[in-house]
This record gives structure tokens, sequence and C-alpha cells, in this order.
């Protein structure tokens, strides 16, 4: 199957296609610029002693060594509720993961005004990895999860870092910077950064809600995710631009470091791209662009090739 990739290198157009997957008797989706290939039979598999017990073991993809989770260990189904038949390569973080599926059914063309952000639908109710929920048709749902979450819980080391930037603590008492994330962990980790070092911070969990805050007030520096209900980063950057504050710093941060979406966030003009969670880089770039400094080194359009021709084996497209 091949994707449409002019339309999506021209993205503010709010789109998501979601790859709808079966674990159990669960539907689950993920965004299909995430997913890098679907193996459908496992070879050169061996399975690690010691490792977190969802991850399964390792197999080799040409000559690259790629950990793969067990979706049916870390929810907790019964063994004979599931059936490993598949594996869902993903590519984020600058990381390659497998995740054991069931089966794969569709890919899905949405709104992410269609997504119903999974915190209005819980409240205070624990939903760690539940992010998001689409409907297909009225009467079925599909689980969007958090990955980011899932892989720094299973790897709690991509949240520790030291920070190389020297003399910037406190450097930004003052300035007011406007966060845009969905993923409760990355947020979190955002919020904690910035204020440290002397942001004044409002942050939101879609893009809708970042816009009315933009809107309210004026912020000197914007960092948005590229996945959110509502209203993606792509969406939000393309407002921006558009509204009296044109000029206001944007920093498309996104754990999608390559497949084009540097070329996307390079054309709706944002001031930089940075892969989550390259922490320093974001810090250095922020301290640039509050300078006056201009950061962009994209190439667009290079990095179209590696989606347009994803390997989808007996996958639909609705």
């Amino acid at each position: 199957m091949k994707l449409d990739a002019e339309s999506y290198l021209k993205t503010g157009s709010n789109e998501l296609r979601v790859l709808e997957y079966k674990v159990g008797s669960l539907s689950f989706g993920i965004n299909i610029l995430k997913v890098s290939k679907i193996v459908n039979e496992l070879t050169n598999f061996i399975r690690v002693p010691e490792l977190h017990r969802a991850v399964s073991g390792v197999f080799k993809d040409m000559n690259r060594l790629v950990p793969v989770v067990d979706l049916a260990v870390l929810f907790n189904f019964k063994e004979n509720e599931f059936k490993r038949n598949k594996v869902i390569v993903t590519e984020f973080f600058g990381m390659l993961t497998g995740f054991w599926v069931e089966r794969v059914d569709w890919i899905h063309h949405f709104l992410w005004e269609d997504v119903i952000d999974a915190e209005n639908v819980f409240a205070g109710i624990d939903h760690r990895y539940v992010i998001g929920i689409v409907k297909p048709v009225e009467e079925r749902m599909v689980l969007m999860l958090d990955y980011e979450t899932i892989l720094l819980d299973l790897c709690p080391r991509l949240q520790s870092h030291e920070l190389c930037t020297n003399n910037l603590e406190k450097r930004f008492t003052g300035r007011r910077i406007l966060i845009a994330e969905d993923s409760p962990a990355v947020r979190l980790m955002l919020i904690n950064e910035m204020t440290e070092l002397g942001f004044e911070v409002v942050a939101s969990s879609d893009g809708q809600q970042a816009w009315r805050a933009f809107c309210d007030k004026p912020f000197d520096l914007v960092i948005s995710d590229v996945e959110m209900p509502q209203m993606d980063g792509l969406a939000l950057t393309l407002k921006i631009r558009q509204s009296e504050r044109p000029d206001t710093p944007v920093i498309v941060y996104s754990s999608i470091g390559d497949i084009g979406m540097k070329a996307r966030a390079t054309f709706l003009k944002a001031d930089a791209h940075i892969t989550k969670l390259n922490l320093d880089s974001l810090i250095g770039t922020a301290d640039k662009l509050l300078r006056g400094e201009k950061v962009i080194s994209q190439e667009p359009g290079k990095e179209l090739a590696d989606f347009t021709n994803i390997d989808m084996v007996s996958v639909s497209a609705d």
C-alpha cells in the first residue's frame, strides 16, 4: 500500500491515519507515521533473560536488533486470550521497537478532532496507557495508546539525563512558555524542566486547548507535540502563523524524528523540529530562538521515502 506523501508533507489539515490492530478481544490503534513495518513471521528471535516482564526478547531485522514488547503481558491478559501472530515494528524516540499483536485489520482516516481525549473521558480514573479513543463506526471503538509512556516505563533511563547546556539555570525567568503535549509523562517532564529553568509554564493536553491559551495571552515560546487529540501540533503551528502574533517561536517536539516529520514542520514554518527525548537540544534551541537566532537546518522532502511504501501485507484502508 502506498500513502499519499504529498498530502502528508503539506499537512496542516489536522489529518490522522490510524492502523487498527487486535490484542485479544480489544482493538487498538497507532498513528501510521510511527509504523516502520509489519512482520508476519518472526525469525531470528531470541528471548533475553532479566528484561522487563513485558519485553519478550529481540529479533534481527536487517542489521539491527529490535526489542519486542508483549502487549498481552503488559496488559495482564490471560495466556489463552491472545495469539502472538504479528509484530508491528515502530520507529520513534529515535529507536525501533516491536509490538506483538494478534492481527492487523485496517488503516482508518480521521481528523484529530475526531479523537476523543481520554483525559476528558476518565477524568481522575487512572488510564496510564490509553490516550484517546476513535470510532471507525458508531458502534465500535478503537483505543489509542500512549506508546511514548509505554516506552518510558520500559526504559526508565530515557527519562534520566543531565543537562549539558551551561549557565542556563533561571536564565528564562520572566519568559512565558506554552507547552502542548498529550502524553502525561512527557508533559510532566517538560513542565518540570522548563519550570526549573525559570519559565512561567502554561501546559495543555491537546492542540485545541493550546490554541485557546495562545489566543488568551502572548507567549515567548511554544513547544508542541504533533500527535494530539482535537488539534495536532502541525495544525496548531499553522494557526499560530496565521494569527495576530505570527512571529512567536514554535518548536515542534515530536517522537517521530524522521519519515518526513521535519519536512512538514519546515513547510509550516516551525522554527525548529526536535526529536523527543533530546532535552539538551530542546533547551539549547529554545535559548537560541529567544536570543533571536535562526536554527532551522532541515531539508524538506528528504525523508519521505520511508513511509510512502510501508510494508502493509493484508492491510486495507477505509
